[in-house]
């Protein structure tokens, strides 16, 4: 079809006018797509989102990824106005699990770098980028990273090997591969520059080590010393890094480098210890890997500069590694034992653990559990020798490190007390309980290292013996030296049991135990929102956690009073009581007035810890005609007492529990938990001396803490 003129418009000037009217047209159309920012509001803004949608090439060399990166900023820049704070533009960001750097200066360049100024994108633009394709520019796991001074301003340059038909910027990608799971901490403070030089370096990974394939967010690139000693986070080269202004073949893209661990920049970690020398070495089980872990890798192990996690499976938790530490288990001890079989069921399994393991038994999970101490003595060391001190840990064990730091830099002497935790005995012999932390000295490691086939002497031994932690005295003692007592600072409770009292209250806490994750994050919370200063006490787990809600009395709840019981002298209600509770109860002839009735009725059981220390004789209370004129005048003679603190201080009765006729007391304080029976008549019900608490604690006033050198 063509296009008919009248014969005036075919003349010369009618072509004038016609091609003068298509320039006019033309400059109207063009000028405002070519000087439309992405910012400019108008009637072509719609165009501009999709601009840069995935599957359009950009050309550096024309100046097209220039435009999309350029920001109303970089405009309020040229023309020298003020330019307020304002959210960063697009971010390609190393851990997407990290908050956001709010782009405040800090005083200290060292611990917190200024962030260049980039100006807030319209949604249009947020929206259009998030849908950028996802590749990614692979960087080498043997990246170099060479310190610069940390009073500097750093950027990191970036020479990309993408195509030009592909070179607009992208979110990079760092897949770290070393044989560390932390970094040195001597390094934190040092701002790191990265250039990506692609070299093999697996040469000089140590052997017997275990290399994920990471992704993402943070983990570490190596960064080696002479002998292999060091690794670097990723993190630490950069957390969040901007893009800001035009992005031309003549510049380079500035990186922000925080110096100092990602943490520590973002203030999560601020005031955590410096733990050069000391080696977390936490142990798990493949059945609860998975529940337990997380907890730990999102609180307390974000803050430590290396740690490592074992087990007996080969597991990966996102970018952390957990080591198989029965795989050198030599098949003689292997043979024919049932725990082996769950073993054996874990490692072949191809799908999540929980459906190949779920006929297996727990006992089976803690009888295979005790041959992994030795063998984490020896990839300990293998991995991560000439530590000072090795912290012990399992993976429901919540470490107080602050605490711990200062009394192994402090109160401990590693050549005299190199095995320090808190001590049980078994057929005779002590040993630092499991669950409950312990410490060995370094040079203690070394010496039980290099006892000839160590751990497989051990598993023979396991085969007859019941708990790991036992086994790890044995090899202790072979090196000359025996556990020190360091409890309750090294406590085997957690919150909700902790026996607060007497010996359990001004002391500082090292670990907890039995810690689900929940109660883990509590502790970590607790932690970073405390405002008091100084080491944790025991009694602040009763202020934060309890004390808010202390009641007098709780129906269908054991709050674990054990004791002393009180139980009727005739037969049948000795049947009903326990063997624990028979074997605990104060005999008739010893009992006193008030406690003879203790059996009675949950009324009667309350009166035990409220009339203690009273003095009630026989006479006094029988002469009363009911027990209404016996309660009072039980509550009148604490009233003329307890201004006493001294007679405050010495309680030894704080708390009740009534259960099938059975009165039991404790001589300390603890929380417990609900339990419930079906019949009502055999509900247990539970109550708390509260006048007779908050006087004790009245008493003990603001204490200060009580360390406990190792003995």
């Amino acid at each position: 079809m063509g296009i008919h003129l009248s014969s005036s418009w075919r003349t010369p000037r009618g072509w004038r006018l016609i091609s003068v009217t298509l320039v006019v047209l033309t400059l109207l159309l063009v000028i405002p797509l070519h000087r439309l920012s992405d910012d400019s509001p108008g009637v072509y803004g719609h165009l501009t989102k999709y601009l840069s949608h995935d599957g359009a090439a950009y050309d550096v060399e024309e100046g097209f990824v220039a435009n999309l990166n350029e920001t109303t900023n970089d405009q309020i820049l040229k023309d020298e106005e003020p330019v307020e704070p304002a959210e960063p533009a697009r971010e390609i960001s190393y851990d997407t699990d990290s908050p956001q750097y709010t782009g405040e200066e800090e005083k200290e360049p060292s611990k917190n770098l200024e962030m260049p100024v980039v100006a807030q994108q319209p949604e249009d633009d947020k929206k259009s980028n998030d849908d950028d394709d996802g590749s990614v520019l692979e960087v080498d796991r043997s990246i170099e990273i060479e310190p610069t001074p940390s009073n500097q301003i750093h950027s990191t340059q970036i020479y990309s090997e993408a195509s030009e038909e592909t070179s607009k910027p992208e979110a990079i990608e760092i897949k770290p591969q070393g044989d560390k799971i932390g970094e040195n901490k001597a390094d934190n403070d040092k701002p790191q520059q990265v250039e990506n030089k692609f070299h093999d370096n697996d040469d000089k990974r140590p052997s017997g080590i275990k290399v994920p394939d990471l992704t993402q967010k943070h983990e570490y690139l190596e960064n080696k010393d002479g002998n292999g000693a060091t690794a670097t986070k990723a993190s630490e080269v950069s957390s969040t890094t901007s893009i800001a202004g035009a992005f031309t073949p003549s510049q380079t893209a500035e990186l922000d480098v925080p110096s100092g661990p990602l943490s520590n920049w973002t203030g999560v970690c601020e005031g955590f210890p410096n733990t050069d020398g000391i080696m977390l070495v936490m142990k798990t089980g493949a059945t609860e890997a998975f529940t337990k872990l997380p907890a730990h890798l999102l609180t307390s192990l974000q803050c430590l500069d290396d740690y490592l996690l074992f087990s007996d499976l080969d597991q990966q938790i996102d970018k952390y590694q957990i080591y198989d530490v029965l795989k050198d288990v030599k098949d003689d001890v292997r043979r024919g034992r049932k725990e082996f079989d769950l073993y054996k069921a874990q490692v072949d399994c191809p799908i999540p653990q929980q459906y190949c393991t779920a006929g297996l038994t727990g006992k089976d999970g803690w009888n295979l559990d005790k041959y992994k101490f030795l063998h984490m003595v020896e990839k300990a060391w293998e991995m991560r020798p000439n530590k000072e001190w090795y912290v012990f840990a399992e993976a429901d064990t919540y470490v107080f490190w602050p605490n711990l730091v200062w009394y192994l830099r402090n109160r401990v002497n590693g050549t005299e007390t190199p095995y320090v935790g808190s001590v049980a005995m078994l057929k005779g012999k002590p040993f630092a309980h499991g669950g409950s932390g312990y410490v060995i000295h370094g040079d203690t490691m070394r010496k039980m290292a290099q006892i000839p086939d160590l751990a497989h002497k051990y598993d023979m031994m396991a085969t007859h013996e019941c708990c790991g932690d036992y086994l790890m005295s044995l090899a202790v003692q072979e090196t000359g030296k025996k556990v020190k007592q360091a409890h309750p600072m090294f406590n085997g409770e957690k919150p909700v049991t902790l026996p607060f009292g007497n010996n359990h209250w001004c002391e500082p806490l090292l670990t907890m135990h039995h810690m689900d994750p929940e109660e883990v994050s509590d502790a970590w919370h607790f932690e970073q929102t405390r405002h008091k200063k100084g080491p944790v006490q025991i009694r602040e787990m009763y202020h934060r956690f309890w004390a808010p809600k202390l009641e007098s009395e709780h129906d269908e709840w054991d709050n674990l009073s054990d004791d002393v019981c009180y139980i009727g002298f005739g037969s049948e209600a000795q049947a009903k009581a326990s063997d624990h509770q028979r074997n605990r109860q104060r005999k008739e002839g010893d009992k006193n007035a008030v406690e003879q009735q203790a059996h009675r009725s949950k009324e009667h059981c309350a009166k035990v810890c409220e009339s203690d220390g009273l003095g009630i004789s026989e006479n006094d209370y029988y002469g009363l005609k009911d027990d209404n004129e016996r309660n009072k005048m039980i509550k009148n003679r604490y009233n003329q007492k307890r201004g006493d603190k001294n007679w405050n201080a010495s309680r030894r009765c704080f708390q009740w529990r009534y259960h099938n006729n059975v009165c039991c007391v404790a001589k300390s304080f603890k929380r417990g938990k609900p339990r419930k029976e079906p019949k009502p008549e055999e509900k247990w019900t539970s109550g708390w001396f509260v006048q007779g608490i908050n006087d004790w604690i009245d008493a003990k006033g603001d204490c200060t803490p009580n360390w406990k050198d190792p003995r």
